[in-house]
């Protein structure tokens, strides 16, 4: 495992370098599940279902996540 070292602000933040962040392809906007063990806090990115749906549907609802999710509330209000 790569050791990485950052920094925490006075407001707690801590930016993730870039290429860590290409890596595991954290955008702006991504959420991540922070969890703890023992002494280590373990930061993992959480895909939306909307984005894991785009992905499994080939399209067949939409292009991009935002897509699915307009005709996922389209669905929805026809109900």
């Amino acid at each position: 495992m790569e050791t990485i070292n950052a920094t925490v602000s006075s407001r707690g933040y801590i930016v993730l370098p870039a290429r860590l962040r290409k890596e595991m392809n954290i955008k702006a906007g991504t959420k991540v599940l922070l969890s703890r063990e023992e002494n280590k806090i373990i930061l993992q990115p959480v895909t939306s279902f909307t984005q894991k749906l785009a992905g499994l549907t080939a399209r067949s609802f939409g292009t991009n996540p935002d897509e699915v999710k307009k005709y996922i509330d389209g669905e929805r209000e026809d109900r």
